[in-house]
């Protein structure tokens, strides 16, 4: 008997550390809500045209014609 009681309080101390751990609240207002601003710089190409560069502080973008293409800065973000 002592060791199932050992046991269901253990369990129940393990649950709660769990509950506090894990309970946390996500808000919205913490993240600033205006979209990161993009910094872009032109070049021209003799053969392929106008090719803007533009970048965030987590993209890193290249717009040529009529398409898009943006590359994720950094390796573990």
């Amino acid at each position: 008997m002592k060791k199932y009681l050992l046991g269901f309080i253990a369990m129940l101390v393990g649950a709660g550390l769990m509950f506090i751990f894990t309970h946390t609240e996500v808000s919205a207002e913490s993240e600033e809500s205006n979209p990161d601003e993009f910094v872009c710089s032109e070049y021209t190409y003799e053969y392929k045209g106008q090719i803007k560069h533009c970048e965030t502080k987590t993209l890193d973008c290249a717009v040529y014609g009529m398409g898009v293409s943006c590359v994720k800065k950094g390796i573990f973000k």
